[in-house]
């Protein structure tokens, strides 16, 4: 599925790795052959290939501007110009979060797409206001303006193909009836620095009202304009819909942190949240429990049946755990038919003892899988903070090893490590 969904999109995706000043792209989508005439496997096979295309002097700025944001965390949006073997130059949005690899290499996971349509609409405006009307209203991107004190006074005709809104629905009406509410004091401020700053800006993104209920995001550079005094009377603005980008962004975010199987957190996301409950554990003096879940005789289901069972299975004994945990508890998977449970808070051990007989229950219910009927069981180690270890390593080692003795008195059983 998501395969699909990444071939579908417009731009491009990709995985890029920067080691030992040199860069590789660990995973690059198909569509970066239509985009900048480079086949995937080449692409792959020498990262040069793409980024020796990037205009001489655009290349510097970017490649610091990626190294620069490396490990803060934060999405990077670039733009640059990019010149094609058939002679084009044609301008490109990246967006991207980096991270910090174990081996001291960095990696960028983002997405790329085609912007030279709102560049150079964007730059069309400069031109006569005749030539500027007669081009907007053909644009697929919206241009509109908005009064001082927040109203909108011009929209093109691609709003109504955006958002749905006849125009003389929009026209007169205060961006407040649009902008979502969480984002509105933003965009304020926005308009704000612009009138007191009498200078264009731009990127900013925002959640904009579909006539069909539902919220677009949107992304707006705008301009002031002056009276004939001097002064800023007005302002002319263009947005892009940036709906499938978000999504994308989400997605891929969302596959770095969740296991595509489960749904459940993946290890590293468990890791973050395991890690910032101990941190408040320590502070607190609390106590926590940290379950370590491996189930029984699941091979066999999986050498039986065949592995779409087993994974339906899975999924199904994750839904069943998680309904058996509160929201401040954490749950993840952490490989094959193991899990990994976490009580923040904790007052004593007796109460983890009654919480995973309700989690064996819950396992050990009868299953109903494509038709046939199929048992499971799991064996649970249980190891406390600060008893058993002050970091999420040395809780886990101990709840490895009570969960293996739990497994040798023939599963479907729990224990406390001692």
């Amino acid at each position: 599925m998501t395969c699909e969904l990444i071939t579908c999109l417009p731009g491009v995706v990709y995985r890029l790795r920067y080691d030992q000043e040199k860069f590789n792209f660990i995973y690059v989508s198909e569509g970066i052959a239509q985009l900048c005439g480079v086949t995937q496997k080449r692409a792959i096979e020498d990262a040069e290939s793409i980024l020796s295309l990037i205009h001489p002097e655009d290349y510097e700025r970017v490649i610091k501007e990626s190294l620069l944001s490396a490990g803060d965390d934060q999405i990077w949006h670039g733009e640059f110009r990019m010149c094609l073997s058939d002679g084009r130059t044609i301008w490109l949005s990246a967006y991207d979060r980096s991270e910090y690899q174990d081996d001291g290499s960095i990696l960028w996971t983002g997405y790329l797409i085609d912007n030279s349509e709102r560049k150079y609409l964007q730059e069309s405006l400069k031109k006569s206001e005749a030539k500027f009307r007669a081009f907007v209203e053909t644009a697929n991107d919206i241009i509109y303006s908005i009064t001082l004190d927040g109203r909108l006074s011009y929209v093109s005709p691609s709003w109504k193909e955006n958002l749905g809104h006849s125009l003389e629905e929009v026209i007169g009406r205060s961006i407040s009836d649009f902008v979502y509410p969480d984002d509105l004091a933003r965009c304020m401020q926005f308009l704000e620095h612009i009138y007191v700053s009498g200078t264009k800006q731009g990127g900013i993104e925002y959640r904009v009202l579909h006539q069909d209920g539902s919220w677009r995001w949107h992304t707006s550079n705008a301009s002031p304009i002056f009276d004939e005094e001097g002064k800023v009377s007005a302002y002319l603005a263009i947005c892009h819909d940036i709906t499938e980008r978000r999504h994308t962004e989400e997605q891929i975010l969302r596959q770095a942190h969740y296991d595509p199987l489960t749904d459940l957190p993946n290890r590293i996301l468990l890791t973050d949240r395991v890690e910032r409950a101990l941190q408040m554990a320590q502070r607190q003096q609390t106590q926590l429990a940290l379950l370590f879940v491996d189930l029984d005789r699941f091979k066999p289901i999986n050498d039986t049946y065949g592995h779409a069972v087993g994974d339906l299975m899975l999924q199904e004994v994750a839904q069943r755990m998680s309904a058996s945990l509160r929201s401040s508890d954490i749950i993840g998977r952490i490989g094959g038919d193991e899990f990994v449970i976490v009580f923040p808070v904790i007052k004593e051990a007796e109460a983890i003892r009654k919480i995973a007989q309700k989690i064996l229950a819950s396992v050990n219910r009868p299953y109903r899988i494509n038709g046939v009927d199929m048992e499971v069981s799991c064996s649970i180690g249980i190891s406390l903070y600060p008893e058993n270890g002050t970091s999420m390593l040395e809780l886990m080692r101990s709840a490895d090893v009570a969960m293996y003795r739990a497994k040798n008195l023939e599963g479907n059983q729990s224990a406390i490590a001692e």
